[in-house]
């Protein structure tokens, strides 16, 4: 996403909110391009965007305490709130844990406690790397940590990591619609080009914002018309067993158990996106693509 792009997100957001919003800046990696990072944060500051709620970041940057110090020293200056490090056995295949240990150290120091969030504090204390593991010994240590229940089974964890842990039928599953998740969600994620996605639901569209439709738009299109949306109007009524129902004659055959209702919904939308159906409310395509 450009500086410029950014901004103007940033500004429609303020304006579609008048009792405030709260703006994070994530990614993929939002330390991976850290001129832009910085750029848009502190033009944001210059042109009055606040407040810059948190940055969420896996701290892979983190190869040495005075980048560290010198980054988060900016970022202050430009106005972050809150600094939040994702670390947990997922991450620790790629990233190593230490670097996780000096960014949080270094942010306690420059931000103070109160201005860190770890994600999850229990493993920044007690866990290890894991990329050294073989599949076998990677995949036990995965499947005992997602069956803590802290994830949620969508993408990727859903094909990888749910299977071993479904123990819930569609009968477990029904009535418990997503109402409040889709339509009156705290959070949003709004990516390049636009597109809009409720906070906790990765590869349903709610509407895409451009040049041309700002984002308090694409709020009141939403509220206009979401009855009408097949997957919307199916997963707000009545939950993943609502749109498991929808993607009946399209082929969807129910596994006998899920690991809950966020794994059912990724199951049938997977299927649907590669019917080439409802593209309209499922993308963007990288996330199913990926998955």
């Amino acid at each position: 996403m450009s500086v410029p792009e950014a901004l103007r997100l940033w500004a429609e957001l303020i304006d579609a909110c008048p009792h405030g919003c709260r703006v994070h800046l994530t990614g993929g990696e939002a330390f991976g391009q850290w001129q832009r990072l910085i750029d848009i944060c502190r033009r944001a500051a210059q042109q009055g965007l606040r407040p810059l709620e948190n940055i969420e970041t896996n701290a892979f940057w983190a190869t040495d305490e005075a980048i560290v110090r010198r980054r988060l020293e900016a970022l202050d200056a430009a106005g972050l709130k809150k600094l939040v490090i994702s670390v947990d056995p997922y991450h620790q295949q790629y990233v190593p844990i230490e670097r996780a240990r000096l960014a949080a150290r270094v942010a306690e120091d420059v931000l103070g406690a109160e201005r860190l969030q770890v994600r999850w504090r229990d493993w920044l204390a007690e866990g290890f790397d894991t990329d050294t593991f073989d599949d076998a010994q990677r995949g036990e240590l995965f499947m005992r940590y997602a069956a803590n229940g802290r994830d949620r089974m969508n993408g990727r964890a859903a094909a990888e990591l749910a299977p071993a842990v479904a123990y819930k039928t569609l009968d477990d599953l029904a009535g418990r619609p997503c109402r409040q998740a889709l339509l009156r969600s705290r959070q949003v994620h709004i990516g390049p080009g636009g597109w809009i996605m409720p906070g906790t639901c990765a590869g349903i569209l709610l509407g895409w914002a451009n040049e041309r439709r700002p984002v308090g738009d694409c709020w009141r299109q939403l509220n206009a018309d979401h009855a009408d949306r097949p997957v919307l109007a199916a997963l707000a009524r009545g939950g993943p067993v609502a749109l498991a129902r929808l993607a009946g004659p399209h082929g969807f055959v129910p596994e006998c158990r899920y690991a809950g209702k966020c794994h059912l919904c990724w199951s049938v939308r997977k299927l649907l996106y590669f019917k080439g159906l409802y593209r309209q409310e499922l993308g963007p395509a990288g996330i199913y693509e990926s998955a």
